[in-house]
């Protein structure tokens, strides 16, 4: 009976044993919870002395958690909304990641802050460092130790774990099958040195290419085959462009003149009447008939040479001259009483872009312009101003004709003798009233020519 009454009572033990050994599980469901009352939350049902620490941020969270271990649901909250544990005796301090990681030691537990020391071999510490800011969670912190070529990391132990493996795969030996690291000078001829290097940019990595625009050369940095490549590069954009020439003449043109005078001039003499004929515009035509045509009209007095320049370029290179004055037109400002001066350029004006194709035509951007003082208001110049745009393709030697420049002017002069003129009806005998129509009209002859 007391073997019976033994064995019963040590079952009893044992059960009460197992039951003790087993974990508590706990429930939680909130919604709409500030992230604090959660925490205070988790700690009254589980019985542990769990403080939220005040940098974590009001924010309202909602979620629910079943039939879990008091380490899974902490775990789960703290991966969740990127907090940090710190065991202090008997209380578990759950405060922001980032300020837990910088505020507490190592502690030595398993969800609490660790730091750890890595030392590289091959990498640098602040390219490693760059790196691992991105691919380690939020909060953790990482500092690159440049005098002992180190990274080192505070976050837990996961954290650490991770931030392992990623430095074994960032500090891997660097693959020197090209040959080591070195520099050479490269010499350009026929392009600049920093246009070049404007030109490859996206072609080779950042840093490897430096100009040196004073000897016009390229240094490049880098293992074997990236000399190469980048040598290749430049190489083919050093290549000498094409020129192409552009000869211009400026002719003022007078299509039309209508005259007419009546009653007696005295002194001078009268312009006969007669109209000119309208010269062929045209786009595109043969620069010999086209010259031609003008030298005919400049020998019959209807057309007059305004400038008759050259001017060369390089393929695809904008080329600009002017043939004519800059005037210069001050002002006073009346606040501060200091004159300003702003210069405008009148006569002929030219701005000319080249593309050269494939089959050696020529398609040309344009922009004639021709100017003029006509007249003074407050001693202010009026300037008449006629320009146009224009792009054309052509090919080598012929004649682009750039018309349509007109300018129209009507007078009326009346001239009389005093007193005389004046007296009524016999007056007129004595009056002469002269009226004129003039219209003229500036026509730019371009004639590209590649060199």
């Amino acid at each position: 009976m007391k073997r019976l009454l033994c064995a019963v009572v040590g079952a009893l033990l044992l059960l009460a044993q197992s039951a003790s050994a087993q974990p508590t599980r706990i429930s939680l469901d909130a919604r709409d919870t500030d992230l604090a009352d959660v925490i205070r939350l988790l700690g009254v049902q589980s019985g542990v002395n769990l403080v939220p620490d005040g940098s974590i941020k009001p924010t309202h969270v909602t979620l629910r958690l079943h039939d879990v271990t008091f380490e899974e649901a902490l775990s789960s909250i703290s991966q969740a909304y990127g907090l940090q544990t710190h065991r202090d005796g008997r209380i578990l301090i759950v405060g922001d990641a980032t300020m837990m990681n910088r505020r507490y030691p190592d502690d030595g537990s398993q969800m609490g802050t660790k730091t750890a020391v890595f030392t590289l071999l091959h990498g640098r510490p602040e390219e490693v460092k760059a790196a691992l800011a991105e691919a380690l969670p939020l909060g953790t912190v990482v500092v690159s130790d440049r005098r002992t070529g180190s990274v080192i990391v505070s976050g837990s132990a996961a954290t650490l774990d991770r931030a392992r493996h990623f430095i074994v795969a960032l500090d891997a030996a660097q693959n020197d099958s090209g040959g080591g690291v070195h520099s050479v000078t490269v010499q350009l001829h026929n392009v600049r040195a920093s246009e070049a290097i404007k030109s490859l940019k996206g072609s080779v990595p950042e840093n490897v290419l430096v100009a040196d625009d004073r000897q016009n050369a390229v240094v490049i940095t880098g293992n074997d085959d990236m000399q190469t490549t980048a040598h290749t590069l430049l190489t083919s954009i050093d290549n000498p462009g094409r020129q192409v020439m552009f000869e211009v003449r400026v002719a003022d043109v007078q299509p039309q003149i209508d005259t007419s005078n009546v009653g007696i001039q005295y002194g001078g003499t009268g312009f006969g009447t007669g109209a000119i004929a309208q010269i062929p515009y045209t786009l595109t035509k043969s620069s010999v008939v086209v010259n031609a045509q003008l030298n005919a009209l400049i020998q019959q007095g209807r057309a007059s040479i305004l400038a008759e320049p050259r001017i060369a370029t390089l393929n695809n290179h904008e080329a600009t001259l002017l043939v004519g004055e800059t005037f210069p037109v001050v002002t006073t400002n009346l606040q501060t009483g200091f004159p300003t001066v702003t210069n405008i350029d009148v006569g002929v004006r030219l701005r000319l872009t080249p593309t050269i194709g494939d089959d050696g035509s020529i398609t040309a951007e344009m922009h004639p312009e021709y100017s003029q003082i006509t007249g003074f208001n407050n001693s202010f110049p009026i300037v008449a101003n006629r320009k146009v745009d224009s792009t054309l393709r052509v090919h080598d030697g012929e004649t682009i004709v750039l018309g349509g420049l007109f300018s129209d002017v009507d007078s009326d002069t009346l001239t009389k003798l005093p007193l005389l003129g004046d007296v009524p009806v016999f007056g007129a005998f004595f009056r002469n009233r002269q009226k004129s129509h003039t219209k003229d009209e500036v026509v730019f002859y371009i004639t590209p020519h590649i060199l």
